[in-house]
């Protein structure tokens, strides 16, 4: 997805506002704000990801195990470092501590999680502006440091 030359730079302001706008949709369970973030040809690499996915089953997935049913999530966001990537590009990095209650996740064991904690995970958002004007995110990676 290649941004227009008439548009606007992206900014480091429009990014960070745009992480945390991402954010509140998820953590307010609204599932079709939540996947307007993204470009249609979006690849992610969540938590558990085995090797990159489209957008659309991961957006699925999410939509199953933490935005329908009793489940209740908060993301607290650690600082938001933005990098242009030339203008119509940027990279945005970040941390987050999770929490969610009644996720209908299944486990290893093949139970049905029922709360997830992830402290200091780390995120990297790759987003860009899209020919009607609008940043999406082109490509995500969110990944946990190992237990101790």
């Amino acid at each position: 997805m290649q941004p227009q030359e008439a548009q606007a730079p992206l900014t480091k302001a429009e990014i960070e506002s745009a992480v945390h706008a991402y954010w509140r949709a998820s953590t307010g369970k609204k599932a079709e704000e939540q996947a307007a973030f993204y470009a249609e040809d979006a690849n992610i690499f969540a938590t558990s990801s085995k090797r990159l996915e489209p957008v659309r089953l991961v957006l699925l997935r999410r939509q199953r195990e933490y935005l329908a049913g009793a489940t209740e999530m908060k993301v607290q966001l650690g600082t938001v470092d933005v990098e242009m990537l030339g203008s119509g590009h940027a990279v945005a990095v970040y941390t987050i501590q999770l929490d969610a209650q009644q996720v209908s996740k299944p486990s290893a064991s093949g139970q049905k999680e029922k709360e997830e904690h992830l402290q200091h995970a780390r995120v990297t958002h790759v987003f860009c502006r899209d020919s009607d004007g609008k940043v999406k995110i082109v490509h995500e990676h969110i990944s946990a440091p190992l237990e101790d």
